[in-house]
């Protein structure tokens, strides 16, 4: 009984180098794309840290607004 060669054609190398390739670009854009999505994590608590920071300076400036036009008008406010 005589052994054959396996018969390998240049498609087929073509063909597992391709599957090879996508792959390895599903794999590369998945990792690309956790780590696009953890940067914009940070940068989303560092706006919601600013946003924060805004909002309490903005009820700070409300507060003193009312304040200032309960003095001028002679109005008894509370907590001013």
């Amino acid at each position: 009984m005589a052994v054959q060669k396996p018969n390998i054609t240049l498609s087929q190398i073509a063909t597992v180098i391709g599957l090879l390739a996508s792959g390895a670009g599903i794999v590369t854009t998945w990792t690309l794309m956790q780590y696009r999505l953890d940067q914009l994590e940070v940068r989303l608590d560092a706006i919601s840290a600013q946003t924060e920071a805004l909002e309490k300076e903005n009820a700070e400036q409300a507060n003193e607004v009312k304040c200032l036009i309960c003095q001028t008008h002679n109005i008894p406010c509370p907590g001013c």
